[in-house]
C-alpha cells in the first residue's frame, strides 16, 4: 500500500470508530436493534491485504471500540471473525485471475455479488456478536431477535454508508 492509501484508510477507520462510538452506540430502536457498522472496516480491507494483518488490525480495531463501548471483547471477537472469512468469501465471489489485485466494491465484483458479500459480513459479525452478548442459549428467541433487528438496521446502514465513502472517493 501507498502512504496516501494508508491515510485514507485510516481516516475511514477513523471515521466508524467515531461514527460507532458517539452516534450508533446510543442509537436503541426498541428493545433489541443497535447499529453495529464496524465490520465495514473487514468489507473495505483491500485483497492484497495479507489474511493475518488483516485479523490482527481488526481484532485492535475491535478491542479500541471495547474500550469505549463496554462490551468486553464482544466486538474483537466479532471483527476479528469477519475478518478470518473475508478472503475464503471473495474467493467464492470473485474469479481466480482478478483476486488479487481487486478492491471490494459494485465495480470489481459486481452489482449482484457485492451485497451478497457485505450481507453475508454483517451476518456472521452479528451473530457472533449477539451469541457472546448473551453467551448461552437459555434465550435464543430474544437473542435471534436482536441479532435478527440489528442486521436490519446495520446492513441498509452499511449500504448508505458505502455509497457515501464511494462518492467522495
Amino acid at each position: 500500500m501507498q502512504g496516501k492509501d494508508v491515510v485514507r484508510r485510516l481516516m475511514q477507520l477513523a471515521a466508524l470508530l467515531v461514527l460507532q462510538v458517539v452516534v450508533l452506540n446510543h442509537i436503541h430502536l426498541g428493545m433489541y436493534a443497535i447499529p453495529l457498522v464496524m465490520v465495514l472496516f473487514v468489507v473495505w480491507a483491500p485483497l492484497n491485504t495479507p489474511p493475518i494483518r488483516l485479523m490482527i488490525a481488526s481484532f485492535f480495531c475491535g478491542l479500541i471500540l471495547d474500550m469505549f463501548s463496554g462490551t468486553t471483547g464482544m466486538s474483537a471477537a466479532a471483527l476479528t471473525c469477519a475478518a478470518f472469512v473475508q478472503r475464503p468469501l471473495l474467493s467464492a465471489l470473485v474469479p481466480k485471475e482478478t483476486m488479487e489485485t481487486i478492491e471490494p466494491s459494485y465495480a470489481t465484483i459486481g452489482k449482484a455479488r457485492y451485497p451478497v458479500y457485505i450481507f453475508v459480513l454483517f451476518l456472521l459479525h452479528h451473530i457472533v456478536f449477539f451469541v457472546l452478548e448473551d453467551f448461552c442459549f437459555t434465550d435464543f428467541p430474544g437473542m435471534s431477535m436482536s441479532c435478527l433487528t440489528s442486521l436490519l438496521v446495520s446492513y441498509p446502514l452499511g449500504l448508505l454508508l458505502d455509497y457515501v465513502r464511494r462518492k467522495r472517493l
